[in-house]
Parts: C-alpha cells; structure tokens; sequence
C-alpha cells in the first residue's frame, strides 16, 4: 500500500466528517430564524434584516439537508469498501427519501399550504431510522470504535420514541451524527498500527 492509498482514504473521512458537521451548523440559522423571540424582529434581525428575513429560512433549510445527506453519501462509500454492503446503503437510500420529505415540509411551510406536519411525521419515520442503519453498519465494520455505533443506535432509537407520537424534535437524531463525525476525525488506534504495517512499518502487537 503506497502513501496516496493511505492518504486517498483519510482525506475522504475528513470530507464526511466535515459535511456531517457543517450540516449540523447549518441547522441553527434555520432555527434562529423562526425562533419566536429571535427572528426579524429580535435586535439582531433589525440589525441584520437581510439575514433575516424568513425567506433565508427556506435556504438554510435547504442547506442543511443537503449538507447532510453529501456528507452520509461519503460515509456510506467508507462503510462500504470496510466490509458492510447492506445498512449503509439502506440507511443512505433512507435519508435520501428524508431530505425529499424534508424539503417538501420546507416548500409546503412556506407557501402556507396545509400538510407540512403530516409530512413531518413521514420525515421522522425515515430519517431515525436511516441514522441506526449506519450505526448498525458502523458495528458490522473496523471503520470507527464499536461504542460509536453503539452510542448512535441508543441515542436514536430513544429520542425517535420520544419525539415520533407527537413528531416534536425532528431534528434530534443529529447529535449522532456529530458524535459519528468525530470518530471519523480521530480514527482508532487499531487503523494506525494496520496502516503502519501495510507501509513496510513494523507491526505492533496488541
């Protein structure tokens, strides 16, 4: 295995990792935005009215969305080439559903047409379950840490129980992600010593 063999793949993981957090960080504008005392007519929206204006609502929602499923499209790739073929191309295929429900609660939200909470719901069934399909295909690889996958199923599924009868938080499965993007940035030890050896390096013992 040459250098750009071992470089090629941290560079993609980067990548995941940085578009799995920048679409966490694209959620708060949106929600600043609508927010009921920190919107246009909060202080700062008088001050920055361009920013906003509830249309730039519309946007970071879109952004965000996107952000987010380019950033599972990575890790799906990376999930694949360490051996899982299966939930992480079912949990991709799922969250792209998501982000079309998703986008459609944005369009129906603001153009004032009814729906957009039943579409919510549809949005909540598709896009928890996408999250624990990458965390099961996280414990079916060496790719990141077996707790990461662990802590991500367990967070899901807890908070899809608590936010689906009613579809309040549809956004809570997020901190697994954050929590996935990290491991992703800080790879185990285990894939240190391997890629070590694979160089002409000295294995080193567990």
């Amino acid at each position: 295995m040459t250098e750009e063999d071992v470089k090629d793949p941290w560079n993609e993981r980067l990548i995941a990792a940085g578009l799995l957090l920048l679409g966490f960080l694209l959620v708060f504008p949106a929600v600043a935005i609508g927010a009921p005392n920190f919107g246009e007519t909060s202080d700062v929206g008088r001050a920055f009215p361009f920013l906003f204006d509830p249309v730039w609502e519309k946007y970071w929602n879109a952004a965000f969305v996107v952000v987010t499923l380019y950033g599972l499209v990575l890790l799906e790739g990376l999930l694949s080439r360490a051996g899982d073929r299966i939930f992480a191309r079912l949990g991709m295929v799922t969250f792209t559903l998501a982000a079309v429900m998703f986008l459609v609660i944005t369009v129906l939200d603001d153009n004032n047409v009814a729906g957009g909470r039943d579409v919510e719901a549809y949005f909540v069934a598709l896009a928890f379950p996408a999250v624990i399909a990458y965390g099961i295909a996280i414990l079916r690889t060496r790719l990141l840490a077996r707790w990461v996958g662990f802590a991500a199923i367990l967070w899901t599924v807890v908070t899809l129980i608590w936010v689906f009868p009613q579809s309040r938080g549809p956004l809570f499965y997020e901190p697994a992600l954050v929590l996935i993007a990290i491991a992703l940035v800080v790879p185990p030890r285990r894939m240190k010593r391997s890629d070590r050896a694979d160089q002409g390096g000295s294995p080193v013992s567990e």
